[in-house]
């Protein structure tokens, strides 16, 4: 089946015809696809702006003078700070040596035979219940 000069010119438009419809179809895409990006930043935007608002008024919702106002509308009153304790010296001497103490009025000989038993692993304070 041969084609004959005029058959040739009317397929070649054609196809001219199918891949200009084909681009023109793909570029109405992109175009519907570039405004649907435009309106999404845009919806973007305004959601980030609505967040920043919210994000003060919470802030300035829990300041202090907000609460403070808040609490006095609801008839409370802000309570006068306490005063600290006093505190007292401490009667110990940090620079005395560590050991028995002068007070200890244990016999010198029943200290070193408690110390000798608490290195050998017996009991510690051997003598604490004599009372003397």
């Amino acid at each position: 089946m041969r084609l004959d000069g005029l058959s040739r010119a009317y397929l070649g438009a054609g196809l001219v015809v199918v891949g200009v419809m084909f681009y023109l179809a793909v570029a109405a895409q992109i175009t519907q696809s570039s405004y649907d990006i435009a309106q999404l930043q845009d919806q973007q935007r305004q959601l980030i702006s609505e967040q920043d608002q919210l994000r003060y008024q919470e802030v300035t919702l829990h300041a202090p003078d907000q609460l403070q106002q808040q609490a006095a509308q609801k008839g409370m009153q802000r309570a006068v700070p306490g005063k600290y304790v006093t505190g007292q010296p401490v009667a110990i001497d940090l620079t005395a040596p560590v050991g028995a103490s002068a007070s200890d009025v244990t016999p010198r000989w029943m200290r070193m035979v408690a110390a000798a038993l608490s290195t050998f692993g017996g009991p510690r304070d051997v003598f604490a219940s004599t009372g003397k």
